[in-house]
């Protein structure tokens, strides 16, 4: 997505506080979004899912190596850390890759590996393949321990439109703990933000002792019906 959208009261909790329950069956956030999306005849605009996962040493040399063979690579380095990036835009069509290797430049942190897979539009052919993607991620690059941030943007119409169609979302996805955000901030084009808790997917952040896992920015685009950006458990931004 070309916004970042995260809440400032956020901020202190996502690096270290995103959770999930291993007795629970796993789903794919992403997937369950597109397919509430198809049901509701909401057009999708833009998707996209970020993985990442701390890693050692050893498989940051590893990873390297292994993307250094097969993609394009740039390196990009400032005063906290050094990135390196593999770019693949043709993995499939309509589907973009980009993989990052963040290793710090000072202090005992360590190296975080990035994975972005974004696109345009959702059909059949891009589930096919956006779940082959996934497959191969868990497979190749992966561990249980990895941190799965998914997000897509909808823009409403004569059919989704205002407090009908978040209603519908709130109720499909079992939405609790429902609270609203008020962007008063002028010129900005939020108009409110929206986050809650769903007990269908596994990742979750705490706040207070309460759980977390969706995220709703409706933003005003300058006409009577308004974008929506889903993400689960925070709207990030890995580009």
């Amino acid at each position: 997505m070309k916004k970042s959208i995260i809440l400032a009261i956020l901020c202190m909790f996502v690096a270290n506080n995103i959770g999930m329950d291993p007795s629970e069956e796993s789903r794919n956030e992403l997937m369950d979004l597109a397919q509430f999306m198809m049901t509701e005849n909401a057009p999708i605009q833009e998707w996209q899912t970020t993985w990442k996962e701390s890693i050692s040493p050893e498989r940051k040399d590893a990873l390297v190596k292994m993307l250094s063979r097969k993609y394009e690579k740039s390196v990009t380095k400032d005063e906290k850390k050094v990135k390196i990036s593999f770019k693949n835009r043709h993995i499939s069509k309509g589907i973009n890759v980009l993989f990052n290797v963040v290793i710090p430049r000072h202090g005992n942190a360590s190296a975080e590996f990035i994975a972005v897979i974004s696109g345009n539009g959702w059909n059949s052919n891009t589930e096919e393949n956006y779940t082959l993607i996934n497959q191969s991620f868990m497979n190749k690059y992966f561990t249980n321990s990895v941190r799965r941030f998914a997000c897509l943007t909808t823009r409403g119409n004569d059919i989704i439109n205002g407090d009908y169609f978040l209603t519908k979302l709130t109720n499909y996805f079992q939405v609790e703990q429902i609270q609203t955000q008020f962007d008063t901030v002028e010129q900005s084009t939020h108009k409110k933000i929206i986050y809650g808790y769903t007990p269908l997917w596994k990742q979750r952040i705490s706040i207070e002792d309460a759980p977390m896992n969706i995220q709703i920015a409706v933003e005003e685009n300058g006409s009577d019906n308004p974008t929506y950006m889903i993400g689960t458990p925070i709207l990030i931004n890995e580009y």
